[in-house]
């Protein structure tokens, strides 16, 4: 998947949901993390912006529930 390939993908997370399937999301995760090491980002700090990813994950599955 090349990068123009992953940032549509990405940008596309923002609008209609798209289901992608196994090989395609190892595929956008292979191509992020390859992105990232060629801008010299080190493993702690790929780790940090997994993180924060998952953070932003779940604050968006809390907003998106139903109040109880």
């Amino acid at each position: 998947m090349s990068l123009s390939t992953t940032k549509k993908a990405v940008h596309s997370a923002t609008g209609p949901a798209v289901n992608l399937n196994d090989r395609a999301v190892r595929s956008l995760a292979d191509a992020i993390y390859k992105h990232l090491q060629d801008e010299g980002c080190q493993a702690r700090d790929i780790i940090s912006v997994s993180s924060q990813l998952l953070g932003l994950l779940t604050e968006q599955i809390r907003e998106d529930r139903p109040a109880q």
